[in-house]
């Protein structure tokens, strides 16, 4: 006997036991900190630096090109369009090439025995070699196979159509997010000066105050009233300015910029907000035609009514071409190479009543994203109204909050030109100058609700910030096609 068999049982042996002792090693600290700068490297590659003042489109188009969550968004859709890829190559029949080598350590011969007398009527012979090459080259084509493949594969496709959905959304909750970071973050910038200018005066009226406190020329009680209602109004002056350089933290977020990088704002020509000149009707028949969850809703329809296609190919029979070429070089045989080709026909009828339940089941689920898309429905329709009255509240509060910064202006005009030698004086200056800064920010927290309400009132309709087609893909170009999208848009006057 040969001792080739015995030989490969033992490496057969010796591999099945090496699987059995396959561990994983744990990160060090090395490779951590190697991820660590490969992903700060990453996070903010081949971006356009920052080099004048950001304007709210620019704004806008550098979130919708370098912010995170939209690439994850990205990413999702090329997945989705791999997976067609591969579910189309699927619909190809199957082409089976193989090749191989056979041996063994005795003849494969045979005896022949007489069905009548019981007798051996041939002595032991054999019609093949102990060692022999085999090369085969098949193709198969099952009809079956390629119409459940097909229908799959349209469901794949519709599952680009729902991560293209997808992404809309997150790039039209991205720009309602910058536009109410831009205007409390613009806001921020212009008052910030008057801010830090208003507390240096606070703290150093508080200083003195408490230094008059201890000389004992003031009452005990009125001095400490006196801290006390600088120290509320410097209180409120420290919340407005924390809100301020969060507002601007959070824009620079929303822009993928680096933790800690200065930039400035400009709205140059933007309009000032205006009523909506649009119904609730057609507010309505806008968010019901354009939003994306909507949109997603139609696709997974069509995916569970295509499952109720598959369910119905299944119960059919199996349909099978085959054709292929073949090789052996043995040498008893009269032709060593041949061709052949068959017609298969295969039908489990268990599958039959499988199939009905299957079918049942997939007849459920279309009525289920019906009632799923009619509720969703309601409450886009819920959300325009909504949306459509905090708009126009928001208007309302603004054109108060404005009127009542002015008033404060001209109160703040008039204490400056009075006498400040005495800490009743005093006291009253700042207390004017700070109603009248808290007032400024009132009416610019006012605008930036105003703005964000609009750009609530773009999401709820489903509005994308972009057009379908743009010249190029610098941040320059995307602002520029932002400006003139929005200006376009027919929901003001």
């Amino acid at each position: 006997m040969s001792k080739n068999p015995v030989k490969l049982l033992i490496a057969g042996a010796v591999a099945a036991s090496l699987v059995g002792c396959v561990s994983s090693e744990p990160f060090t600290d090395q490779d951590r900190q190697a991820r660590m700068q490969e992903d700060m490297a990453q996070l903010f590659a081949d971006q356009e630096a920052v080099t004048a003042p950001i304007s709210l489109g620019e704004a806008i188009a550098r979130a919708i090109k370098y912010n995170m969550d939209h690439r994850v968004k990205q990413m999702e859709y090329a997945v989705a369009q791999r997976n067609l890829d591969v579910s189309n190559v699927e619909l190809l029949p199957d082409l089976v090439a193989s090749a191989g080598y056979t041996s063994r350590n005795n003849d494969a011969g045979a005896r022949s025995q007489s069905l009548l007398s019981g007798e051996e009527s041939l002595e032991p012979s054999t019609s093949q070699e102990r060692d022999r090459n085999l090369r085969d080259l098949t193709i198969a084509w099952n009809v079956l196979d390629f119409g459940v493949s097909y229908v799959t594969s349209k469901q794949k496709a519709d599952e680009i159509l729902i991560a293209e959905e997808r992404r809309r959304k997150v790039v039209q909750n991205i720009v309602q997010d910058v536009q109410d970071a831009f205007w409390r973050a613009y806001s921020a910038q212009t008052q910030m000066e008057n801010m830090n200018q208003l507390l240096v005066d606070t703290n150093n009226a508080i200083a003195r105050s408490r230094r008059l406190s201890k000389s004992g020329n003031y009452a005990p009680q009125e001095a400490l009233e006196y801290q006390q209602e600088l120290l509320q109004t410097q209180r409120n002056l420290t919340e407005l300015k924390r809100n301020m350089v969060l507002a601007k933290t959070r824009l620079g977020t929303l822009m993928n910029l680096r933790p800690g990088t200065d930039f400035t704002l400009v709205a140059d020509g933007v309009r000032d907000p205006m009523p909506l000149n649009t119904s609730l009707d057609e507010l309505e028949a806008m968010a019901l035609v354009n939003r994306p969850e909507l949109r997603e809703e139609d696709y997974k329809k069509r995916i569970s009514q295509n499952d109720v296609k598959k369910a119905v190919l299944r119960m059919f029979p199996g349909l099978e071409f085959r054709a292929g070429a073949h090789y052996d070089s043995n040498k008893f045989l009269y032709n060593n190479d041949w061709t052949d080709a068959g017609i298969n026909l295969t039908w489990n009828i268990l599958n039959v009543f499988g199939g009905i339940q299957a079918r049942k089941m997939a007849k459920t689920q279309v009525e289920l994203a019906d009632i799923r898309r009619m509720a969703l429905s309601m409450s886009v329709m819920t959300q325009v109204h909504l949306a459509a009255r905090r708009y126009q509240l928001a208007m309302e509060q603004y054109q108060a909050d404005k009127e009542l910064a002015n008033v404060s202006d001209s109160l703040e005009n008039l204490s400056q030109s009075r006498s400040k030698a005495k800490m009743q004086n005093e006291l009253q200056s700042i207390k004017t100058r700070a109603s009248a800064m808290i007032a400024r920010m009132r009416a610019d927290y006012s605008h930036a609700e105003v703005r964000n309400a609009l750009a609530r009132v773009y999401n709820t309709i489903g509005m994308d910030p972009l057009p379908e087609k743009v010249e190029g893909r610098d941040i320059k170009t995307l602002a520029s096609a932002i400006n003139q999208h929005w200006d376009g848009l027919l929901l003001q006057k």
